[in-house]
């Protein structure tokens, strides 16, 4: 029988909980428990989900024997992912950690040092899109040297009025604070796209060239904290890949701008171009243009998702991984290099110093060692 472990009750915890009782998610039995500072949270987790063992508070989840693959999720704001997930690791869990992982790239080392000293596995829900099929798609085209020499990407994801805590989720105000979120946008959804950045180009280093950020002044019921956390960022990536090629890649996210809104995901080569729907509830469409004798062609490929909804797959393929026996000082070093160039590019628009992320001294995943159990 699986077991996990919730540490918050709250909105995202449901999505948990409702993986792990979801057979198609987790093919067998599942014991879960949970425990959260609100009383009343707690509560109605339970009337959602009655099958779910309560803890009183943190200690006494975390107490016990433990399985060896007792998973522990860290699902509260992300000021309390540091000491939550440290305690977790040390009291025998594999962890995962809602995003952003921690605050700091100093968190983030520490965390890693700790989860392979206790020989455990430390993994983000930053990967709730990798794995689409589209991507995979692009991946392959890579593989395959389709494009040729790729030697530009662009990845630029711009809306008008999408921010956490404001338009969305307003209740939740530490969105608003960056001293409890870390930052603004690059923190709630920058870890998704440095996430699928890793799965595409997988590179040994990453150098932030340049970066910026700005903080659009919007009106409204929260017009007070506008300033307070970057809404808007972009940077120029040079990548370095495992075969010591460079691919230079232009990145921008908005989550508030006055301009206009605009997504191009895009990656060029000497022999081709692709962009396609990384986001699998936006479309399912792969576009590769070529030469043909002298003239342009593009050419149109659908690609449906299959597997779990993008709520259910953090779950999804760390249960996966973690029962075929993958090591896990690859998920952990996988984990902390994402979360380090994601700190890299507000940390550059912060200081307007350029950046270098290095690939720690360890394996990369193969493929998410996820493929042979299915999550694929």
């Amino acid at each position: 029988m699986a077991r996990v472990f919730l540490i918050g009750a709250g909105a995202i915890s449901r999505h948990h909980a409702a993986a792990a009782y979801d057979r198609s998610v987790i093919n067998e039995p599942v014991e879960v428990h949970v425990t959260d500072t609100n009383a009343a949270t707690l509560q109605s987790f339970v009337e959602q989900f009655p099958d779910a063992i309560v803890h009183r508070d943190i200690a006494a989840l975390l107490s016990g024997t433990r399985e060896s693959d007792d998973i522990a999720v860290i699902a509260t704001p992300p000021f309390t992912h540091f000491e939550l997930a440290s305690d977790a690791l040390a009291a025998g869990f594999h962890v995962l950690c809602e995003k952003p992982l921690v605050l700091t790239a100093t968190e983030a080392t520490l965390l890693a040092a700790r989860a392979n000293a206790a020989g455990r596995a430390l993994e983000g829900c930053d990967s709730r899109f990798r794995s689409v099929a589209t991507t995979q798609r692009v991946r392959a085209l890579l593989a395959e040297g389709s494009l040729g020499e790729v030697y530009h990407a662009e990845f630029i994801n711009r809306s008008q009025r999408s921010r956490s805590g404001y338009e969305f989720q307003s209740e939740s105000s530490w969105f608003r604070d960056p001293s409890l979120s870390g930052g603004g946008v690059m923190m709630d959804w920058g870890p998704y796209d440095i996430a699928v950045l890793d799965e595409i180009f997988e590179p040994m280093a990453v150098e932030i060239r340049d970066a910026w950020s700005g903080r659009p002044h919007t009106g409204g019921r929260f017009e007070a904290d506008s300033d307070r956390a970057e809404q808007h960022i972009g940077a120029t990536f040079r990548l370095t890949l495992a075969d010591r090629s460079v691919v230079d890649l232009s990145y921008e996210r908005a989550a508030a701008t006055h301009g206009s809104e605009r997504t191009s995901v895009e990656i060029t080569g000497t022999a081709g171009a692709v962009s396609w729907d990384w986001l699998d509830w936006e479309g399912n469409s792969v576009q590769v243009s070529s030469d043909l004798e002298g003239a342009l062609v593009t050419e149109t490929e659908h690609h449906p998702t299959s597997g779990p909804v993008f709520h259910a797959r953090p779950l999804a393929e760390f249960h996966s991984v973690l029962e075929a026996g993958a090591d896990p000082r690859t998920r952990t070093a996988r984990t902390l290099f994402v979360f380090r160039w994601l700190r890299a590019v507000l940390d550059a628009a912060e200081s307007s110093e350029p950046k270098l992320v290095e690939y720690p001294a360890v394996p990369r995943p193969t493929r998410f060692e996820a493929e042979t159990a299915g999550v694929l």
